[in-house]
């Protein structure tokens, strides 16, 4: 993510670890999807229906470099109508170490407010077997900085995302696609280093004919503004949700950084409850 600086210099020091803060802050305040994402940072069309609600949790465990974080998120989803969902979702970090301090810390993190529109649908009529469903939607999230800057656990000020969203369902196959923009970086500037403005393309698919295990794979990449220019994340990850209901689903992944910029590995596991 950083710039490139010849290592063992104090100052290639300070960028790697305020590297290490952006991507930890990028990743925990990408919007939490409603419906089943976890492990995925994909989100798909789906919404909840009117008055019901989604509660999700999960555990990320992230290396990159030296530093390792882990992030318990607290998340609810709610319906407002067939197509539309309201959810916030309150993220604790744990640092080890904060690149901001040197030392351990852990804590809030900032507060995220999210909602989804489906505003577009196409379902398989009867009798059709060569067509795919397919939906639209768009998603925007505010980000609230109630976590603690100088401890490396918020970005300082407040964020805001957009994100187009489009699914595909097949068979046995659903295929997701995300092309969005996140001033989550903004604030982050300290030194020569800033990250800011990343725009991501991501594609998921999910094999859905074994259920109620769904074996997942993922592709990320994210384009983000630092000093020099621009560097690019690139990501991959392979999961399995295990989903016995409409109402409940345990999950978990590994995704690996497939690039220098990115972090070296993730391991993530969740859970959801819908009511």
């Amino acid at each position: 993510m950083s710039p490139r600086y010849r290592p063992g210099t104090l100052q290639a020091a300070v960028m790697r670890g305020l590297a290490g803060i952006g991507v930890v802050i990028m990743l925990v305040t990408m919007p939490v999807v409603a419906r089943a994402m976890h492990p995925l940072i994909t989100d798909d069309t789906g919404t909840q229906g009117k008055g019901a609600v989604l509660v999700e949790s999960n555990v990320n465990y992230m290396k990159n470099n030296e530093f390792r974080s882990t992030v318990v998120p607290l998340a609810l989803t709610a319906g407002i109508n067939e197509t539309m969902d309201i959810g916030v979702e309150v993220p604790y970090l744990l640092l080890r170490p904060s690149a901001a301090t040197g030392q351990p810390e852990s804590g809030l993190s900032d507060v995220n407010i999210k909602f989804k529109h489906r505003f577009y649908e196409r379902e398989k009529k009867e009798g059709e077997h060569d067509q795919s469903e397919r939906s639209l939607a768009y998603q925007i999230a505010f980000s609230q900085p109630t976590g603690r800057e100088e401890l490396g656990l918020g970005a300082g000020v407040a964020r805001w995302s957009a994100r187009l969203l489009g699914t595909t369902e097949g068979e046995s196959t659903e295929i997701s696609a995300n092309l969005g923009y996140d001033s989550s970086g903004k604030a982050l500037r300290r030194g020569n280093f800033s990250f800011d403005n990343a725009v991501s393309l991501s594609v998921t698919a999910k094999y859905e004919r074994p259920k109620p295990w769904e074996p997942v794979a993922e592709l990320v990449v994210i384009r983000v503004k630092n000093a020099d220019g621009y560097d690019r994340i690139a990501m991959a990850l392979a999961g399995i949700i295990y989903e016995p209901s409409e109402r409940f689903y345990v999950d978990a992944g590994v995704r690996f950084g497939l690039n220098e910029r990115s972090e070296d590995y993730a391991l993530l596991a969740g859970f959801g409850y819908k009511f």
